[in-house]
């Protein structure tokens, strides 16, 4: 290498970095903006709260024995002790002080949003496409950005007891992190730190067993960006994550965790239909994120009739299908791997599974998945961006305009989540929320006003 290319090398390295700090400053204020509010709210007495934190008995007794038993146990037919071992240390820096939970929760969140920015860098990265540092930096920063400050977000932040949901999301994100390093490095050890993190995970969350099915897109992107196929080798280094994820289900079944119960057992052609319509649903919430409620109630009771206009989401859903194949068959690779992130992320609440659930969809299942869904929007207005401004119409006019109109797409977003953090107050707060959602829904239902 030559002097002149140390130079420049050195250059493109400063300047990047300086790219990522100017970046993870804007998420960490944005993170702020849009979620301080929940720092004055208080626990939700009637939402979970009171079982999962304030009657918790590791709280009032943590001895080793104690401790140990949350490892081999299950609390309320849920297995959390990494996410009970953090309220305790919560308790022990600052008791029950309902402020330092609610920190917790945003500080995590903002952890998450620098991770996010990380693995799109490295993701990009991985796969060597002809974008400028600086461009690889604004697409990246753009993505970890909408997933900062979605509205969608608020439920998972603002509650407390949702910090499973932003605690296995750090482990999801830093073993996808390992991984990538150990695709570009060749070193078992970063494989061996991804199996941590997904052990991990497991400690905090149940959905967190799909996180083998996100190294299996990671792997099929890296390949398809190399022209290549998935080797034998790669599908024997994931045997220890998917029997992981096997035993885990095992352990959970023998514990009798996700039994139904009667009055929940929807047949599997309802819940078919469910899938449909939620999957529909969290797509257009992402876009349209207007009236959001912390409870969204199912159309009937089990064993009435379904409500026709249901029937319509399946043809959607159908027709999304039908566009995964597309990208697929037109080799579009960025877009599909985002969709299917997407999907594989919210796989376990789309009632395939007949598992008890009080919610037919809630806004805490699309934390992680809120990723998929961005990336993809970035990728297709970057695309239709580019395809307006090499025309010389009125249409040049219109993409300066972009960055104007995404500003403000951006702060609406940022508006709205630091005003629903303002529902999340008390539990009358809440519960006043929720009647007024589900008497809009029910009026909306009957063609009638809200009135």
């Amino acid at each position: 290498m030559t002097e002149r290319s140390k130079v420049l090398t050195q250059f493109n390295k400063n300047g990047s970095e300086k790219r990522m700090i100017i970046f993870i400053l804007v998420l960490c204020t944005a993170v702020f903006l849009a979620f301080y509010p929940t720092l004055t709210n208080d626990f939700q007495q009637s939402w979970d709260d009171q079982w999962m934190l304030l009657e918790n008995p590791i709280i009032f007794y943590p001895t080793w024995e104690e401790i140990g038993r949350s490892f081999l146990s299950f609390y309320h037919n849920q297995y959390s002790p990494i996410n009970q071992l953090y309220y305790l240390g919560i308790y022990a820096l600052a008791g029950f002080d309902p402020a330092a939970f609610h920190l917790g929760s945003v500080l995590i969140h903002t952890i998450n949003a620098v991770l996010v920015y990380l693995l799109i860098s490295r993701i990009i990265k991985l796969m060597k496409p002809a974008l400028r540092p600086g461009t690889l930096s604004a697409v990246a920063g753009l993505i970890a950005l909408v997933f900062a400050i979605h509205p969608l977000q608020v439920e998972s932040v603002a509650w407390i007891s949702a910090s499973k949901v932003v605690l296995y999301t750090t482990f999801t994100l830093a073993g996808l992190l390992s991984y990538i390093s150990y695709k570009k490095h060749k070193k078992y050890i970063y494989l061996g730190i991804t199996f941590l993190c997904y052990i991990a995970g497991l400690m905090v969350k149940e959905q967190a067993v799909i996180f083998p099915l996100n190294l299996v897109l990671l792997d099929l992107l890296y390949r398809a960006y190399r022209k290549g196929h998935l080797r034998t080798a790669v599908w024997l280094e994931k045997i220890p994550f998917f029997l992981a994820a096997f035993g885990y289900w095992y352990w959970s079944a023998q514990n009798s965790v996700g039994v139904l119960e009667l009055n929940m057992m929807y047949p599997w052609y309802d819940r078919i239909i469910f899938g449909g319509y939620s999957l529909i649903v969290y797509i257009f919430r992402f876009f349209v994120p207007v009236n959001l409620s912390h409870f969204y109630a199912y159309p009937m009771l089990s064993g009435e009739p379904m409500p026709l206009y249901y029937y319509g989401y399946i043809v959607l859903a159908l027709l999304f299908v039908g566009y995964l194949y597309d990208l697929y068959r037109s080799k579009k690779w960025i877009p599909l791997f985002s969709l299917l992130f997407f999907v594989v992320n919210i796989l376990l609440v789309l009632h395939i599974m007949p598992v008890p659930r009080g919610n037919i969809t809630a806004d805490r299942y699309m934390y992680l998945s809120i990723i998929g869904l961005s990336g993809w929007a970035v990728w297709q207005g970057g695309q239709l961006y580019l395809q307006f401004r090499n025309r010389k119409s009125w249409a040049l006019s219109f993409t300066r305009m972009v960055p104007v109109l995404l500003l403000i797409y951006l702060g609406s977003f940022m508006l709205h989540s630091n005003t629903i953090s303002r529902k999340w107050r008390d539990s009358e707060t809440l519960k006043l929320d929720v009647k007024n959602h589900l008497y809009y829904m029910t009026a909306e239902n009957r063609g009638e006003d809200e009135e």
